[in-house]
């Protein structure tokens, strides 16, 4: 309390207090009306509500700068878990705000570098290209002629960090006593996972030695430029960097200008991003556009690596084998997933769950997942209403992931409105598989086909059975000659994946028993085709998804009537 009691001494800590408890009452007398007030009247003033507040905080935010700001950037990235009133708002959010003074900046600079600014450049822009609420960015040359961008941090940030911070800690106590939003994320490892982000920010070498990490990862790559570090020219609160040309990649009328192939542009970003999730298992985790820029060849230029995020080697299997199991329309190994990636709350009915995921991978159709179905018109607001009855939670270590991922997928989309996700996903699911020959994911893929195995020859079994004995005239049924035929073709088809499955499966096997004692370039061939014949007969046929969509619609819907 002592505490609290000299922090609000500062007028930005009271500021932020004001805020907060501004909407703590707010929705503490709406809970307290909803007793008194028909449903449909209750639901529209809580949406007004929150739009109201919502669009409060943004104005504040870009007033204040500092953490606030990025809180709401961290915050708009959860765009499963909040009502579409209040994304709408945080999506106007920029971090972009009035340029320090270029005195301070200069002070900043010489400190840093311990010597005047004309002894390292020979020119300085005096007008930043860029600031925001941490730094800002100046285009200057140095002494040996080279063009660069000089990011400087703003004079007395951390001072406002560590007031902001205290606030933001505030909020989360205050946060904590919800029971619904509890439930839906840990907000303590949420806020650690922000701070630490940020922190991370606060020094300029980190994210050099990312950039320099991120040269490396896409060395194979001539699609994408880094931008190289001059670590003379840099410390912990100045960072002196190549200076990369380009338009931001949703500049479309420049990239058609230049004749920029769209297409082709939009599944470069997107194998670059699934590359870093999937294969490296690092991550550029704001990649806007302003930090996703194109040279008129087509190049990318990807900036601003302060923001990174990792995932641990077994979240990654976990991650290939939920691909793997939507692409194979697998509702109970996708289940498998996302229960080990903590995405599921406690007591959840799976059997429930499964079948609301059935619905959703009906969409499939081949190796395409038709988003353009549960992204436009109404769909897109029954999908969110369906999506937020479910029993998802955060996990650690997945906020900025989620945030990426959909900012990636949003340029994509608006590059190529046919971007194929999962078939431009799936080079990458196959080369992990491969790699990890022996290992968790293969013995995934293994197991899966032992089942599928296990399926198919009891029903077939019998289903030979049956036609043994209506042979022999052992069974008394009368059948129509369509329907016997179609039991006989049935069968043959039947026979016939078995047949193919078994194959797949000897081959797997006999790869397995050779690893040891042949090179092992013959136990990858004979593992990667056993592991291709196994998948081809792990996918579900069907190409139902056009007459069944509106049908699937209203289930959706009445499922999330029912579970809410």
């Amino acid at each position: 309390m002592s505490e609290f009691l000299k922090l609000l001494k500062d007028a930005r800590f009271r500021r932020t207090m004001r805020m907060i408890f501004k909407f703590a009452w707010a929705f503490w007398w709406l809970g307290r009306q909803k007793y008194f007030m028909p449903r449909r009247r209750l639901e529209a003033k809580t949406k007004a509500l929150y739009r109201k507040q919502a669009a409060y905080f943004t104005k504040t935010a870009m007033e204040m700068g500092g953490l606030i700001i990025k809180l709401g950037q961290h915050v708009s990235a959860q765009a499963d878990f909040l009502p579409k009133e209040i994304l709408d708002e945080l999506s106007k959010l920029q971090d972009s705000v009035a340029p320090v003074d270029f005195a301070e900046i200069q002070y900043r600079i010489e400190s840093e570098l311990s010597g005047s600014i004309n002894e390292f450049f020979a020119e300085f822009t005096r007008v930043p290209v860029a600031a925001a609420s941490l730094g800002q960015v100046h285009r200057a040359t140095l002494r040996t002629g080279e063009e660069v961008a000089v990011k400087v941090m703003r004079p007395g940030v951390e001072d406002i960090i560590e007031i902001d911070s205290k606030s933001i800690q505030v909020a989360v106590r205050l946060l904590k006593r919800q029971a619904q939003i509890a439930a839906l994320m840990d907000l303590d490892v949420v806020y650690d996972e922000f701070y630490e982000t940020v922190m991370d920010e606060l020094d300029y070498r980190k994210e050099g030695r990312n950039a320099e990490q991120f040269q490396l990862q896409f060395i194979h790559r001539e699609d994408i430029v880094v931008p190289d570090i001059h670590w003379a020219y840099t410390t912990s609160k100045v960072l002196t960097m190549e200076f990369v040309e380009g338009v931001k990649i949703n500049n479309f009328a420049q990239l058609d200008a230049w004749g920029v192939d769209r297409t082709r542009l939009a599944k470069s970003l997107m194998e670059i991003f699934v590359e870093q999730v999937l294969i490296e298992g690092f991550f550029h985790a704001d990649p806007h556009p302003g930090n996703v820029l194109v040279q008129p060849d087509g190049t990318i230029a990807l900036i601003d690596y302060g923001m990174v995020g990792r995932i641990p080697g077994d979240m990654k299997n976990q991650m290939v084998a939920l691909l793997m199991a939507v692409y194979l329309k697998d509702a109970p190994g996708a289940i498998d997933a996302l229960t080990r990636l903590k995405f599921l709350r406690r007591n959840t009915d799976l059997e429930v769950f499964a079948r609301n995921l059935s619905l959703l991978f009906d969409q499939i159709n081949g190796d395409t997942f038709d988003l353009s179905f549960v992204t436009s018109g109404d769909n897109a607001e029954d999908l969110r209403n369906f999506l937020y009855s479910q029993p998802f939670q955060l996990p650690a270590n997945t906020t900025f992931l989620g945030k990426a991922l959909g900012t990636i997928y949003g340029l994509c989309l608006g590059l190529d409105p046919e971007i194929d996700l999962i078939g431009t996903a799936k080079p990458y699911i196959q080369k992990v598989v491969l790699k990890d020959l022996r290992g968790t994911v293969f013995s995934t893929v293994v197991d899966e086909g032992k089942k599928l195995l296990r399926g198919i020859l009891p029903t077939t079994k019998k289903f030979m059975s049956a036609v043994d004995k209506m042979d022999s005239g052992d069974l008394r049924v009368k059948l129509s000659s369509s329907f016997e035929k179609k039991l006989i073709d049935t069968q043959n088809k039947n026979t016939g994946r078995i047949i193919t499955a078994l194959i797949g499966a000897v081959f797997v096997l006999a790869a397995s028993n050779m690893w040891n004692e042949v090179s092992h370039i013959i136990s990858y061939v004979l593992g990667g085709a056993g592991l291709l014949i196994m998948l081809t007969q792990l996918r579900t046929r069907g190409n139902r998804r056009a007459v069944r969509h509106a049908r699937q619609m209203d289930a959706m819907r009445e499922r999330s009537k029912l579970e809410r």
